[in-house]
């Protein structure tokens, strides 16, 4: 296997040392590009933000997949994701979080934090942030009994019952039965509180979704993929991010083993016309012959182009009959 890798290897090397020199006479125009806007919308395109608490993520004992989850379900119903931030499991950080995040975007999504157990904080947090009680709900206290057969206000299941005096439940929707979930997603003001474990999260969110999706906002990318080094290219893309403004995001992300192009572009907008005009003006200002067309999927689109070249006889010129 490392007879194969080595030349990917070699060719890495070179491209690192050859930029290492390019780097040498770059211009601050790339340290400009890099702070370019880090998202296109609207003002009237909702936010939010992703809160993830738990020791065990910054310990590095679970890996954090809820927030990609999040982000890329929240893109695509419309609503910009601002913010993720990862804390660990105190009150007083938790609240001040909450408190902060709350205030600034349209909803703070947390996920962490919910359970029976003394780490389990988050909703208790969320009451001081707000300066509320806890109390235990009526309707949670009874699926609690449901769930877990106690009915001892003092059992650690029955913590799942406590919430801020303000707390609202949410039932979401099974997109496979179409009947309602069984357990809520308690919210409070514009925070709505999501377990840790990824395939409850996962669930719970998809069965919400409909909360989240009501500003009839869309995004749409586009990429494009050169075959230049990012240094080359760094003045186009930092000239017209500065034309472009929020109405589109362009980001450049480099690839260093590709035997095919060195740089992926991405342009972002919540516009379908300006992301399209951006991506013709892109291709239209980097270098000649830098870019190259990228099939992602060539397997699937397999079948279709073996077909198309079989009827147009151009395999049977090639054999010699």
């Amino acid at each position: 296997m490392l007879i194969f890798s080595l030349p990917s290897l070699n060719r890495a090397v070179v491209r690192v040392r050859r930029m290492a020199a390019q780097l040498t006479k770059a211009t601050m125009s790339t340290n400009n590009q890099r702070s370019s806007p880090s998202s296109a919308v609207s003002g009237d395109s909702p936010t939010a933000a992703i809160l993830i608490i738990g020791d065990e993520i910054l310990k590095g004992h679970t890996v954090d997949t809820n927030s990609t989850f999040l982000t890329q379900a929240l893109r695509r119903l419309g609503v910009s994701v601002q913010r993720i931030t990862v804390i660990p499991d105190i009150q007083e950080v938790i609240a001040n979080e909450v408190l902060v995040l709350s205030s600034q975007y349209t909803h703070l999504i947390t996920s962490g934090g919910v359970g029976p157990t003394h780490d389990d904080i988050t909703l208790e947090s969320i009451a001081a942030a707000f300066k509320e009680e806890v109390y235990p709900h009526p309707e949670l206290a009874q699926l609690v009994e449901e769930f877990f057969g106690v009915t001892d206000k003092d059992s650690p299941a029955m913590k799942l019952a406590m919430v801020p005096r303000s707390a609202k439940l949410n039932y979401g929707t099974d997109p496979q039965t179409g009947k309602r979930q069984r357990y809520p997603v308690v919210s409070v003001r514009n925070v709505f509180v999501f377990p840790g474990t990824p395939s409850f999260m996962e669930m719970a969110f998809t069965g919400l979704e409909h909360l989240f999706a009501s500003s009839g906002t869309t995004f749409h990318s586009r990429e494009v993929f050169v075959d230049a080094e990012e240094t080359e290219i760094a003045p186009v893309l930092t000239k017209l991010q500065a034309s472009w403004g929020r109405r589109v995001a362009l980001g450049s992300y480099p690839d260093w083993l590709s035997n095919y192009s060195k740089v992926r572009l991405v342009l972002d907008s919540d516009s379908k016309e300006e992301v399209d005009k951006a991506r013709a003006q892109l291709i239209d200002r980097l270098p000649e012959g830098s870019v190259v067309s990228l099939v992602k999927d060539p397997v699937s689109i397999a079948p279709a182009e073996v077909y198309k070249l079989s009827s147009s006889g151009e395999v049977c010129k090639n054999i010699d009959l």
